[in-house]
């Protein structure tokens, strides 16, 4: 009980932050990982007020040229009461690695999009994704491929960007979280190590694990301000905030704490 106080202590005491130099290890990593998804929350959080990702503008890369073709090729079909009017094969061959198929077999795409009668499939690198025709809801291909290319292209591929975001959203979220506790670790860990660069000139001095400790409690301020700063004002500032906070608090537990005490 009185390390979790000194624990939530450590949010606005160098005091707090010192006594906890001897905590065990484990619990120290528990409160950074912690502390690493409390810094990245703004990032998730961002992730969930995005625009729908486009797949075919920054992993299929399509070309104005090849956009062109797509929506020149566009059948006569429409969706409908959630199902496709026309139940014919009907193929466009993008290039060489994209294709879009009505009424096909997905089993022969590598990557694209499949309409069948009740229900898209995506296609990635071999691996398929169901997706329903929701978004997709009274589209008439016919009419896109009168419309301009922008225009057109937009009414293909709008419905499938805003139909992957809930497939994309989960992993992308726990990647921000898996990628933000990695991150967190290695700077604390390296800082830590450099930070032992201290003992030279005095005869005794803490260990390393006490170095860790002292610079893993004092990620708390930075990791609140950042929180804050990143959901009222921008995601991008809370690296930033983390990055000069945790070493510039460590350094005023080491002047006013840790010297001290050496002496």
């Amino acid at each position: 009980m009185k390390k979790l106080k000194l624990m939530l202590k450590s949010g606005y005491s160098i005091d707090s932050i010192f006594e906890l130099r001897k905590t065990p290890i484990i619990i120290s990593l528990i409160f950074g990982i912690f502390l690493s998804m409390m810094q990245m929350t703004p990032f998730a959080f961002s992730l969930l007020k995005d625009e729908a990702y486009r797949w075919d503008e920054k992993i299929w890369m399509l070309s104005d040229d090849e956009k062109a073709m797509i929506v020149e090729s566009l059948p006569d079909y429409k969706i409908e009461n959630g199902a496709l009017s026309n139940n014919e094969f009907y193929e466009i061959k993008v290039n060489s690695d994209v294709k879009i198929l009505f009424n096909g077999d997905a089993n022969l795409v590598t990557n694209g999009l499949v309409f069948n009668h009740d229900h898209l499939i995506f296609v990635e690198q071999g691996r398929q994704y169901d997706l329903s025709y929701g978004e997709y809801e009274g589209t008439n291909f016919g009419q896109l491929r009168q419309m301009d290319v922008a225009s057109g292209y937009e009414g293909v591929f709008a419905p499938f960007a805003k139909s992957l975001k809930p497939l994309l959203i989960v992993p992308f979220i726990m990647g921000n979280y898996q990628t933000g506790i990695l991150t967190f670790f290695i700077y604390t860990f390296v800082v830590a190590a450099l930070s032992m660069l201290f003992k030279f000139g005095h005869t005794s001095f803490i260990s390393y694990k006490e170095v860790l400790n002292i610079m893993i409690y004092s990620a708390t301020i930075p990791s609140i301000i950042s929180l804050i700063i990143g959901l009222i004002i921008s995601p991008a500032f809370t690296t930033i905030i983390f990055n000069f906070g945790t070493p510039l608090i460590a350094f005023v537990v080491y002047r006013k704490k840790v010297i001290p005490s050496l002496i």
